[in-house]
């Protein structure tokens, strides 16, 4: 069988720590890395309270996590994990595997600042590319999101699902946040315009705008980025 060799920062193996709920899953990842060569499975975690006591006492230089894990401190918000992990651990680089298709949710997760991200059902074609990209310092997308992704955000690639994201269209202004967070807490166009003291055709080109800068097409996605971003 063909073997997959690299490197990570000089040492002599890659120590990776894989946390998934499901155990199929888990089993899947553990196949694929087993032959990968210098690769070293150091822990496991079945939810995000393991995953959190597991990384205070077990050094990694790679963690792939499902997104939508248990854990008690996060209701279930897998976002509310990963801004966790990031402010916790910094600098270990994170892949998310997860089934979720929704475009917003996938900016949120990119936002803060994992290193790759790959579809379950493409986990088998598409992790070890990921674990040779984030290895090697790069940022993964898999082919499916970035397909998903095109005229959303601008993302300049690099061949085998690499990116790097050049500018930042989907940005709100601080007026069009406020509409939208607005919007969201179940405020009438009318009722936001009051609120604001702006006129109801302001408030709905903001809305408007917004949508179009976040490319969303209907209100259910717009609650669902303003519930996911912490607009709410």
């Amino acid at each position: 069988m063909l073997r997959v060799q690299f490197m990570q920062n000089g040492h002599s193996s890659t120590r990776v720590v894989i946390a998934d709920d499901h155990p199929v899953v888990m089993l899947g990842v553990r196949t694929l890395l087993k032959d990968v060569d210098d690769i070293q499975i150091v822990g496991e975690a079945a939810d995000g309270e393991e995953l959190m006591a597991m990384l205070r006492s077990r050094p990694c230089d790679l963690l792939i996590t499902d997104f939508s894990m248990p854990f008690a401190h996060a209701s279930g918000d897998g976002l509310i994990l990963l801004r966790r992990l990031r402010r916790t651990y910094p600098k270990l680089p994170i892949i998310v595997l997860t089934m979720i298709h929704n475009r917003s949710l996938i900016r949120c997760m990119l936002a803060t600042g994992i290193a790759g991200l790959v579809g379950k059902a493409s986990m088998m074609n598409e992790l070890v590319l990921a674990v040779r990209a984030v290895t090697q310092g790069r940022v993964y997308l898999c082919d499916a999101w970035r397909s998903h992704l095109e005229g959303t955000v601008d993302l300049h690639v690099h061949g085998e699902g690499l990116i790097h994201e050049r500018s930042h269209r989907s940005d709100l202004s601080r007026r069009e946040a406020e509409v939208v967070r607005l919007f969201a807490l179940g405020l009438t166009m009318t009722q936001i315009a009051d609120r604001l003291s702006r006129s109801i055709k302001t408030v709905s080109k903001q809305k408007c705008d917004a949508m179009r800068k976040l490319a969303i097409s209907n209100n259910t996605e717009l609650y669902e980025y303003a519930k996911t971003s912490g607009l709410l």
